[in-house]
């Protein structure tokens, strides 16, 4: 098994303490099932960090899509550019968006893992990873790690689906615009201590160095959501 499609929007970000709870409720009571309504959407999730993560990347999301031109499309689009008033409220609360629609590019996985280790590239040299094929070769490594269910490599496109949106335009009231990345590796697990080890191994293998061009974070499920879901 694999990620459901070939596109993934992908968010990491957080928001002002006092606005979480609404903001929980907000993500899985009206913004998920809105997404997942449209035409070429797939699978929806949220995350939350582990104890200890930075505020600013608390919450991981992922929609999955048939492929990445459902998220250009024009319900799509609609929705972007018509965001309901709880949806403008709990954006503007955002701290540190960061959103990238990408092609995935490979995936191997048993199901959806409870824990999720993510690692952002915000700008890497795509020619590089594709010459070498170092990072790709990770999979097989990292799949038969005792835990891990599977893992995810994923092109971000910097160019595509940025246009000024509405809803980008409350995400930016607290200071800062949408980060966008140029690729990511998802790792997926059964707890935490695996997914360690897991991005221990892959930090060692590649030669990785954490920084804010680098970064690193875990994440624990709260909620999925698919069509069937929506039946």
């Amino acid at each position: 098994m694999a990620l459901l499609g070939k596109g993934v929007l992908v968010n990491w970000g957080g928001v002002v303490k006092s606005k979480e709870e609404d903001y929980n409720s907000w993500h899985s009571l009206e913004h998920m099932p809105e997404r997942i309504n449209i035409k070429g959407f797939l699978r929806g999730c949220r995350a939350v960090g582990i104890n200890g993560t930075n505020e600013n990347h608390k919450y991981f999301m992922m929609y999955e899509a048939e492929d990445k031109n459902v998220f250009e499309s024009s319900e799509y689009l609609k929705r972007l550019n018509n965001p309901t008033d709880w949806t403008k409220q709990i954006l503007s609360y955002y701290l540190s968006p960061s959103r990238t629609i990408c092609n995935v590019l490979k995936s191997k996985s048993i199901g959806f893992g409870g824990f999720i280790g993510t690692i952002r590239f915000i700008d890497l040299n795509e020619i590089e990873v594709f010459q070498s094929n170092s990072i790709e070769q990770q999979i097989e490594i990292i799949t038969n790690i005792a835990g891990i269910t599977g893992m995810h490599l994923l092109n971000g496109d910097k160019k595509f689906g940025q246009m000024k949106t509405e809803e980008k335009s409350f995400r930016s009231n607290q200071g800062k615009e949408d980060q966008v990345i140029s690729f990511a590796v998802l790792i997926e697990g059964l707890n935490f201590e695996c997914l360690k080890e897991a991005v221990k191994k892959i930090k060692i293998n590649l030669n990785l160095i954490e920084s804010d061009l680098v970064i690193i974070n875990y994440y624990q499920c709260q909620h999925i959501l698919t069509k069937n879901d929506l039946i």
